[in-house]
């Protein structure tokens, strides 16, 4: 077996303190709060809160392939099934307690940031109910346009301005705005860090593929703000230029470069792969990497705070979203795009077919295929027809390729 690399031991070893940290936690120093995926942790980590994220939690219960399991627990308990399967898996592990990393540390709290979707809020009403926890809201607006509205900065703003004398009032702490500076710093650092890594990519051969990227972001999900995620992504930034001084291809003889559109498949990630080398294709870039990139001005950090987590992608325009695909594809030099129409993620991909005919009407457009799917359950995902569209796209790269 070829020995792992340390950044990989270092993943695996921040994967380890994420999940088991807050079940051995002493709860008057370090509470635990549970969070959606892109909330403003920030905030928590000032206070040595120690947060969890359903969402990740489900990423990697679809990966480990129990998210039928678990959803149907769900949906025997009255859960529709079409409902986020994110959603429905947590909703199972809660109430069996069967997960591949023990289950999550009871929380304390529960903090709900809706700039992903609105069925977060009735997810975590009911997650409060279920543990008697307080849970906090924050409601970002819809960015109808190419740029957000100052009233909606001013309105996130005054949300963020509360949040800290709740977090008081729950934690029974005293806010330390020095430490809150420091953290939304090291939060910076390490955004800075995964957008560089990130670019690595636009490297031909590429040194990862966005498989890869869907491990490695693992850390700038759910450790930011801290030391380790930092030190983590200095150390893999330093292995992938490594990579590329020696040469070394994710993918052997890369000769067309996509980009990923929308949450993985997460437990067909390996034949997703493989498929994929069999074509010498990689998939160089993902939309979904790429919403944890979230640089703030410190200089003035509540409203570039506020704006950038009401800027988050899924939180945005179709216009707004084909501007940045559009950069994407001439960045990366790309030869097609490859959207995931998830059944469990509708926010995500609202308007997809009304994006890909803008997308087509650019003058150096690429060839795209949609396909449907399903992130943590398999019941909605085909692999045969999969397979298929994906072989008709590749025919349709190679005959562009060729004239």
């Amino acid at each position: 077996m070829a020995a792992i690399s340390k950044s990989e031991e270092m993943l695996l070893t921040l994967l380890v303190m994420n999940y088991g940290l807050p079940k051995q936690a002493d709860r008057k120093e370090n509470p635990v709060a549970w969070c959606t995926s892109i909330a403003p942790v920030e905030f928590l980590r000032a206070l040595d809160v120690l947060p969890l994220y359903p969402e990740n939690h489900g990423a990697i219960i679809g990966a480990k392939k129990m998210g039928v399991e678990l959803a149907e627990v769900a949906e025997e308990a009255g859960y529709s099934t079409d409902i986020c399967s994110y959603a429905r898996v947590d909703i199972g592990q809660v109430m069996t307690g069967k997960s591949p990393v023990y289950g999550l540390a009871k929380p304390d709290f529960l903090v709900c940031c809706n700039n992903i979707c609105n069925t977060v809020i009735k997810w975590y009403e009911n997650l409060a109910r279920y543990f008697d926890v307080p849970l906090f809201l924050i409601d970002t607006p819809f960015n109808h346009g190419l740029k957000n509205s100052e009233s909606s900065i001013n309105y996130v703003e005054g949300q963020f301005r509360e949040f800290i004398p709740w977090l008081e009032k729950v934690t029974g702490k005293e806010f330390n705005m020095e430490r809150f500076m420091e953290v939304a710093r090291i939060s910076t650092e390490t955004s800075r860090l995964w957008r560089e890594i990130m670019e690595l990519a636009k490297h031909r051969p590429a040194p990862f593929t966005a498989f890869d990227s869907f491990r490695y972001m693992a850390p700038v999900v759910t450790m930011r703000g801290t030391p380790e995620a930092l030190e983590y992504y200095r150390l893999l930034k330093e292995e992938l230029q490594q990579r590329i001084r020696d040469g070394v291809s994710a993918v052997p003889e890369e000769k067309y470069r996509l980009m990923f559109n929308g949450i993985p498949v997460w437990y067909e990630m390996r034949r997703m792969s493989q498929l994929l080398a069999r074509y010498k294709a990689n998939f160089v870039c993902s939309s979904y990497t790429n919403a944890w990139i979230l640089q703030f001005d410190c200089d003035n950090l509540m409203r570039s705070m506020a704006e950038i987590y009401t800027s988050i992608l899924i939180n945005q325009s179709l216009d707004r979203k084909a501007a940045n695909y559009e950069n994407l594809v001439d960045d990366f030099s790309l030869h097609g795009i490859v959207h995931h129409s998830n059944r469990s993620c509708k926010p995500y991909c609202f308007g997809l077919y009304d994006l890909s005919r803008m997308s087509q009407a650019r003058p150096n457009a690429v060839p795209e295929l949609i396909f449907d799917g399903d992130q943590t359950d398999p019941r909605n995902f085909s692999w045969a027809q999969f397979e298929n569209r994906f072989q008709s796209f590749m025919e349709t790269l190679a005959l562009n390729a060729a004239g």
